[in-house]
């Protein structure tokens, strides 16, 4: 059980929480709304950008069907797996073309 604040007088308790309601508005009032929403919509932007992203490279990974929910990181798992087949196959396939001629 936590231990409450002892106060020498009666008043310092309410100085105490007058000071903390004006110190939690202050804090909540840092940033005029305008930019607050400007802020948050910037944001809002930035996410719909990277969503979508997401989104179609996910369509580019073979063998996922379109109604599958991945996760970003899987998406970038599988993505990353996907590259590095294509890159040994690309090498694999190099190889085989130099030891024919």
């Amino acid at each position: 059980m936590p231990r409450r604040k002892r106060y020498s007088s009666p008043f310092e308790f309410i100085d105490d929480d007058f000071d903390d309601d004006n110190c939690s508005q202050s804090s909540r009032h840092e940033y005029p709304p305008v930019q607050r929403n400007a802020a948050n919509a910037r944001e809002r932007a930035r996410m719909r950008v990277l969503s979508s992203a997401f989104g179609r490279l996910k369509t580019k990974l073979p063998n996922i069907p379109p109604d599958t929910k991945l996760s970003k990181l899987d998406t970038l798992r599988l993505a990353t797996m996907y590259i590095k087949q294509l890159k040994a196959a690309v090498e694999g396939g190099d190889n085989t073309n130099l030891n024919e001629k």
